[in-house]
């Protein structure tokens, strides 16, 4: 259904070409922007958003979902609630006929002037005038239509969720231009914050009838005391569950995100004179030359060669492995299209990234409307390394056009010209051209890349976040693949709340997800079956799992020794022993020496590794943990690797590491000594050693040193550990079910007690709309944390001095308002800046409420640390700089003796 009537329709004759939505003078061009010119062109964008990107489709899919009490909703019932939804968007501006907005925001001279209109405000505005339009068409409904006639106690039930519904668009309508809140925020008494609202703006209009004189109905809405009596008597049954939760908070959000989004694209097309593009696979960008790309590959070629014909094939006994469940995955994704969550579970080295890259390709070429990209990943090295497996398929002579983005912290935006440059010889050393920069700015808020590569904070702020700009991104997400990796390293007390939410996102917003990991629960077991026709059933991509993980490549590429747990708790000095006794006898027997030994706490892992630069064994010692600096790490990696012909470049090395080594970092060692704590980060552990699956002789030692519920607070999987043997052989045999089906019924069985943990308090958040408790409940880091900026000079890993100071310099610049530069331009130099600041930022964990005591600014979260040097030391074998935390804390405390 298309909106047939004009915004001119609410307006009088007085109002009709006089009203102003923005004003030239403001934006430098030539000619006013009319309201009714700007609502038009805001749905006109709705009308691409739900046409071309599929939110019209994505808004019956909800309303499919919803029914009232279990009953489906009629057909003309989904009608007008598709009607409604367009209005939200036709109408949110419709408060702009407040002649205060005109004269004071608009400098509109046309508008009478009334010294008692003070309050310019016209978002709240909005929301009572459209809720008085259409409480009028939903009573005459009530009062006419011979829907359900034998049931007129379920026609109250329809009538009384048709208020709910408009009271609900209502708020998103007030809240266009701010983020969104709790929509039933009580403030005490019996009416909540958005119902007073209702009130005073209505008790506004009524004491002064001037604020909607260019309302159409304005003796209607003024003479009509009980126009809003019904929808507000109704607030305290607002929470019963006369819909199901999710869907409703997806719908919602859904109208939330289309208004503001249309309304962002409008005023671009406006302010700049030309209409902002969609950047999707379709009829603009065709999919085919990436097919192409991918099926001329060499891994691509060997596989169809393979299978073809697998007695000719010059393919390794493991190369045959990796065919044999490539294809499978292929096969099982093609048999089964329509089910929204995909489960890739597959071992170290079989080449998941290879894998969910075919299989997103089928899915984008499935013909079912799916047209972008979007790979989600926990740590910034995982998106790097999948960014250069891409570059490296798809060669940017041939992707002309295919932009592959990176969306995170320590990656700057780059403009048109900048891709240019890179290109192009001649536009070396030329300043970006200004004008790039709103678009560029408009397509990162709007998701606008065919492919998209994007931290999982950044994702669960599209689907989770209240703000404004955070929104525009969620309408945009329809009709995507997404590509979920390590998904059981988001904390574990959020697992229930994932699935559900992401099976929900998936079916209604016509999302294919492929969750993929070597260690991957079953959180299907999760969900409330109730919130369902029927039972789900996990679809696996590995119908067998055991024929690839109980391989002998693949299992035994690393021999694991649990002798040491018998000894119980080890003091390091005692692990140093044995660490000095399996080095030694491997250099006897004339074995690789590349030895990696994780601990779970910074100070135990820097202990050791002083301990092991005082032995001197003849192996070069490195350190890795989060307080080291992006170059510092970027260096080491380097080192770690290999050189053109495939050789290490350090055949003997000892890396010394906390957890940040269990994922995300691409290296292959020989042997491990680790610190237990959570079974899955054991097998991540074990991700690091042999990784090539090429070399005999490579072991896993296992002990117990550090108390591991001192690291892994709320964890369910901490009491689950390898000193029983029955985790052992789950950890021999790459057979997590077990351990995985305990923690998941402890969790199932948590949320059923009235705690904290308390799932039907979750779901009445979502039921309530409480946007920033659902918000706050689902922060994938919830420990509060601040960062430092320690000032030094910095070296990068092509020989580059960066200055700290400098840096920091430009930051606080860019950073403030009064800075004569516009908007999108300041947050795109931002981007680059805070690339850079990511040299020398470090996390800061607030504990007891006891912030940094050494800074000499402040600016947010961010503590700049001018003498950062004293706390940086050198590090002659990556010749860069680490952070001596130490230090910091030691003169923390001195400052307090």
């Amino acid at each position: 259904m298309r909106i047939h009537v004009s915004l001119q329709h609410w307006l009088t004759e007085e109002g009709k070409g006089r009203l102003k939505a923005h004003t030239a003078k403001e934006e430098g061009l030539q000619q006013d922007e009319m309201l009714e010119e700007h609502s038009d062109l805001v749905m006109h964008h709705a009308e691409i958003l739900m046409r071309d990107n599929g939110v019209e489709a994505a808004v019956h899919r909800a309303l499919d979902r919803l029914g009232i009490d279990g009953e489906p909703l009629d057909e003309s019932l989904r009608q007008m609630i598709m009607y409604y939804f367009r209005q939200a968007i036709y109408l949110h501006d419709l408060g702009k006929v407040n002649p205060a907005f005109q004269r004071i925001k608009m400098k509109n001279n046309e508008v009478k002037r009334n010294a008692e209109l003070g309050d310019s405000n016209h978002s709240m505005l909005s929301a009572v005038l459209y809720l008085h339009i259409h409480l009028r068409q939903v009573q005459e409904w009530h009062d006419t239509t011979e829907l359900y006639p034998n049931h007129k106690k379920h026609k109250r039930k329809v009538l009384a969720f048709l208020h709910h519904l408009l009271y609900s668009f209502a708020y998103t309508i007030s809240r266009h231009h701010t983020h969104l809140g709790n929509m039933d925020q009580d403030i005490g008494g019996q009416i909540n914050e958005f119902e007073l609202k209702i009130k005073n703006q209505y008790n506004r209009i009524k004491e002064n009838p001037d604020y909607i004189r260019y309302y159409r109905d304005q003796q209607d809405l003024i003479q009509n005391d009980n126009v809003f009596e019904d929808i507000l008597l109704e607030g305290n049954k607002r929470q019963n569950k006369i819909h199901s939760p999710f869907p409703f908070y997806v719908l919602v959000k859904l109208l939330y995100s289309t208004m503001v989004a249309s309304d962002f694209r409008a005023t671009y097309q406006y302010m700049e004179q030309q209409a902002p593009e969609m950047h999707y696979f379709g009829e603009r960008l065709s999919l085919e030359p990436m097919l192409e790309a991918y099926r001329q590959t060499g891994i691509v070629q060997g596989i169809q060669a393979y299978c073809q014909n697998p007695e000719t094939s010059s393919l390794s006994m493991m190369n045959q492995l990796r065919a044999a469940l490539f294809m499978e995955t292929q096969t099982r994704l093609l048999d089964r299209l329509q089910e929204p969550v995909f489960y890739l579970e597959a071992p170290t080295g079989s080449g998941k990234t290879n894998m969910s890259i075919n299989l997103a390709l089928h899915l984008l070429n499935s013909g079912l409307g799916l047209n972008k990209l979007i790979y989600v990943f926990p740590f910034n090295s995982l998106i790097e390394q999948t960014k250069q497996t891409l570059n490296g398929i798809f060669h940017k002579e041939q992707m002309n056009g295919y932009q592959v983005e990176v969306i995170n912290s320590i990656t700057p935006m780059v403009t048109l010209e900048e891709l240019k440059a890179e290109a192009s010889s001649e536009w070396k050393d030329q300043e970006p051209d200004n004008t790039d920069y709103k678009r560029v700015l408009l397509e990162r808020q709007l998701l606008q890349y065919p492919v998209t590569l994007t931290s999982h904070v950044n994702f669960f702020n599209y689907l989770f976040g209240t703000g404004r700009e955070v929104n525009l991104a969620f309408a945009h997400l329809c009709n995507s693949v997404i590509v979920l990796d390590e998904i059981q390293s988001y904390r574990n007390e959020l697992w229930k709340e994932i699935i559900h939410f992401l099976r929900f996102f998936a079916d209604i917003l016509n999302i294919k997800i492929i969750v993929m990991s070597a260690t991957l629960p079953n959180l299907d077991l999760l969900l409330e079956q109730q919130d369902h026709e029927k039972p789900i059933q996990t679809y696996s991509l590995v119908q067998n799992r055991n024929r690839y993980f109980t391989h002998s490549l693949f299992r035994d590429r690393v021999k694991l020794d649990f002798d040491l747990l018998k000894r119980g708790k080890m003091l390091p000095e005692q692990v140093l022993e044995h660490v000095q006794s399996v080095i030694g006898q491997r250099k006897q027997e004339g074995q690789g020496n590349r030895v990696l030994i994780e601990f779970i706490t910074k100070k135990t892992a820097r202990r050791f590794y002083n301990m092991l630069l005082e032995q001197n064994l003849g192996l070069d010692v490195y350190e890795l943990t989060g307080d080291d600096s992006f170059s510092y790490r970027q260096k080491l990696m380097q080192k770690l690797g290999k050189d053109e012909q495939g050789s290490f470049y350090l055949s003997d090395v000892i890396v010394v590491a906390t957890q940040v080594i269990e994922a995300g970092v691409d290296i292959d060692m020989d042997v491990g000594f680790k610190d237990i704590s959570l079974l899955d980060s054991e097998e991540q552990f074990l991700g690091r050693l042999n990784r090539s699956c090429l070399r005999d002789h490579c072991r896993a030692y296992f002990f117990d040193c550090d108390e591991a519920s001192g690291v892994y607070r709320k964890d369910w999987r901490i009491k689950y550990d390898l000193t029983d043997e029955s985790y052992q052989e789950m950890l021999i045999y790459k057979d997590f079910s077990g351990f995985y089906d305990r923690v998941i019924s402890e969790i199932n069985e948590s949320r059923e007690k009235p705690d904290q943990h308390y799932w039907g308090e979750f779901t009445q958040k979502v039921q309530e709309l409480n946007f920033p408790d659902v918000q706050k409940h689902m922060d994938l880091i919830p420990d509060k944390s601040v960062t430092l900026f320690l000032n030094y000079i910095c070296q990068l890993k092509d020989g580059a001095i960066l200055s700290g100071q400098e840096v920091w310099d430009e930051y606080v610049r860019l950073s403030d308002k009064r800075l004569a530069i516009d908007y999108s331009e300041r947050i795109i130099r931002l981007s680059a800046v805070r690339a850079r600041m990511n040299h020398f930022s470090y996390t800061y964990r607030i504990q007891r409420g006891e912030e940094p005591a050494i800074y000499s600014r402040r600016i947010g979260t961010l503590y700049y640390v001018p003498e950062g040097e004293q706390y940086m030391e050198w590090d002659e074998l990556t010749r860069t700089k680490k952070f001596n935390r130490a230090k910091y804390t030691e003169d923390e405390k001195g400052l307090f003796l």
